[in-house]
C-alpha cells in the first residue's frame, strides 16, 4: 500500500538545503512585526489564536493567503527579475488562454529540435511566474540542455479562492471556492495543450509541477481535469483539493467516479517539508496516500519525500530532484547519484 512507502524517508540527491532564500517563505508560528521590521520572512503585523499559524493583517506589499485553518502572508521580493540575458539559454514571453507565461529553452532555441521535453511550472498562492527566475538565476535548475521551462502566471495571482469558515479545514469543500478551481484547471489545461502540440502532440513529453496553490493546482489538474498521462507530475508542498480530499477511505468505485484519468502510465514526485506549518506534513501525506490507495494507483508514486527541518518554501536539494525526475533519472523511488 502507499502509506508503507512513507517510512524511512526515500534516498534522494545530496545537495545543500540552505542556499539561496525563495521569494515565497512561510516559517513555523506566527510572529507580529512592527510595520518597521518588516522583511519577507516577517511580514504579519497581527496574529491571531485560531490556528498554529493566523495571521491577520499583513505588512504592505505582502498578500494575506488563507489556507483554513491557517493564514499567512505570501511577500515578493522588491520588483521581478529582468529576464535574463546574454546566457546559454533562450526566454521568451506569451500569453495562453489568459495565462502569462514566461519560458526559458536550453540552448539555442533555433536549433532543430531547440527540446525534447517542457515542464510547465506554477507559482504559489500570490506569486508569479518569474520568481521561477530566482531559481534559475541561483542554478538550481541546472542544464536546460533538451527541455524547456514554463512558467506560468494566473490572471488573480491565486489558483483559487478558498474561504475561511468556521468548520472548514483542510478536508471540507466548504473550504473552497469550487468555481475558482475548475476556472484554472480549465486554463492550465490549455497551456498544456498548447505545449503538448510544441513537442509533436506527445503527453509524456510534457510535466506539470507546482509549488502550495500550485502543487494543489497539479494534482488536480492530472486526476480531475486531463484524461491523459502527462509525463510526470511534481506536487511540492500541496495538500489535495476536492474532489480528492474526499477519496481516502472510499471505494475504488465511488473515487474514480470522482476522477478524470487513474491510469497506471502516471509518474508521481511527491516533496513535502516536514515542518510545513501550512500544510501538516502527517494529515498531507496521508491524504495523498488515501487518494493513491482509492485510485489504485500506488505504483505510480515514482520519487516521496519528507525533507527533515524544512517548512512551506522551496530549498535547492528539491529542484534537484524535480530535474532528475523528469530526466528520468531515478529508480523505483530512488534518484540516481
Amino acid at each position: 500500500m502507499f502509506l508503507s512507502k512513507l517510512l524511512p524517508p526515500l534516498l534522494l540527491l545530496a545537495s545543500s538545503t540552505t542556499a539561496h532564500a525563495n521569494p515565497f517563505r512561510v516559517t513555523k508560528g506566527c510572529t507580529a512585526v512592527a510595520p518597521d521590521q518588516c522583511s519577507a520572512k516577517s511580514a504579519c503585523l497581527d496574529c491571531g489564536t485560531a490556528s498554529a499559524f493566523d495571521c491577520l493583517k499583513c505588512c504592505k506589499g505582502c498578500t494575506l493567503v488563507k489556507k483554513p485553518p491557517y493564514q499567512y502572508c505570501a511577500c515578493k521580493k522588491p520588483g521581478p527579475p529582468p529576464l535574463p540575458s546574454g546566457g546559454p539559454d533562450t526566454w521568451n514571453s506569451y500569453t495562453v488562454n489568459g495565462l502569462n507565461v514566461i519560458s526559458v529553452t536550453g540552448g539555442n532555441a533555433t536549433s532543430t529540435p531547440p527540446y525534447s521535453k517542457v515542464v510547465v511550472m506554477l507559482h504559489g498562492g500570490g506569486g508569479e511566474g518569474s520568481d521561477y527566475i530566482y531559481n534559475y538565476n541561483a542554478g538550481w535548475f541546472g542544464s536546460l540542455t533538451g527541455f524547456k521551462y514554463v512558467f506560468l502566471t494566473s490572471p488573480d495571482h491565486l489558483w483559487y479562492r478558498s474561504y475561511k469558515t468556521p468548520g472548514c479545514g483542510l478536508l471540507e469543500d466548504c473550504a473552497y471556492n469550487l468555481s475558482s478551481i475548475a476556472t484554472s484547471a480549465e486554463r492550465v489545461s490549455a497551456l498544456l495543450d498548447h505545449e503538448k502540440e510544441l513537442v509533436g502532440g506527445d503527453a509524456s513529453n510534457v510535466y506539470l509541477a507546482g509549488f502550495s496553490e500550485g502543487a494543489q493546482m497539479a494534482g488536480y489538474v492530472q486526476l480531475c481535469k486531463l484524461n491523459y498521462a502527462l509525463g510526470g507530475v511534481v506536487v511540492m508542498d500541496g495538500f489535495p483539493l476536492p474532489p480528492l480530499e474526499n477519496m481516502p477511505g472510499s471505494s475504488s468505485i465511488a473515487a474514480k467516479k470522482n476522477a478524470t484519468y487513474y491510469g497506471q502510465d502516471m509518474k508521481w514526485m511527491l516533496y513535502h517539508g516536514d515542518e510545513d506549518p501550512i500544510f501538516p506534513v502527517a494529515l498531507t501525506m496521508s491524504t495523498w496516500g488515501g487518494i493513491f490507495d482509492a485510485l489504485e494507483i500506488d505504483a505510480t508514486l515514482k520519487i516521496n519525500h519528507t525533507e527533515p527541518g524544512m517548512t512551506h518554501t522551496l530549498i535547492e536539494k528539491e529542484f534537484h530532484t524535480l530535474t532528475s525526475f523528469v530526466r528520468g533519472e531515478y529508480d523505483d523511488g530512488l534518484v540516481k547519484d
